[in-house]
């Protein structure tokens, strides 16, 4: 089954004067199933350590 997930890409552009930079464009692609669970795992697996850290900066807060 393939599903249809929007991702960010670094294109490089030029800017004013002709200076390169990296942009990022949004992209919809497909994925098989199997790469579909693994950035869903990685997606759910970054909120949650986002959370532990925020926890524990408020432990050391409330420690003090």
């Amino acid at each position: 089954m393939k599903h249809r997930i929007t991702v960010q890409v670094p294109v490089e552009r030029r800017g004013l004067f002709g200076r390169r930079k990296i942009v990022y464009e949004k992209r919809t692609i497909l994925v098989d199933g199997k790469t579909y669970r693994r950035i869903q795992r990685e997606q759910r697996g970054e909120s949650m350590t986002e959370f532990i850290d925020r926890i524990e900066a408020l432990d050391a807060i409330f420690d003090e």
